[in-house]
């Protein structure tokens, strides 16, 4: 009788090495009618982007709470926290933020004049 193994079940979370809920992030934005179609991709990309900010906010509010020697992180700390960061401070005002890398055009190859010898003219 053909009895199948039964695979073991992992979250997208798990598979994608992330604490933060990816089929959440995916039913948020599938109610949130942001596009009528998204990738497989789009949430586990939003969940780990959302992990990244969280991550940094919540260091950076620690490092703060521990120099006012306080064992809380409180909100005013998470405020610092952000005004510290300029991209969270950035995005949290409404602005996009870009890098500031300016584009290098590619030099244009000259053709550089040949080597070779020049003769003397003949006189006339």
């Amino acid at each position: 009788k053909g009895a199948k193994a039964k695979k073991s079940r992992s979250s997208r979370s798990s598979r994608a090495g992330l604490l933060f809920p990816v089929s959440c992030v995916a039913r948020q934005l599938r109610r949130g009618h942001f596009a009528e179609r998204f990738g497989a991709r789009a949430p586990v990309y939003l969940a780990a982007v959302l992990q990244w900010v969280t991550h940094k906010t919540m260091d950076v509010a620690g490092k703060i709470s521990k120099k006012s020697k306080q064992q809380r992180i409180s909100p005013s700390h998470l405020q610092m926290a952000v005004q510290k960061i300029s991209v969270l401070k950035q995005l949290l005002r409404g602005g996009v933020p870009r890098r500031h890398v300016r584009a290098v055009p590619q030099s244009k190859r000259v053709a550089s004049p040949s080597k070779k010898k020049m003769t003397k003219s003949k006189k006339r």
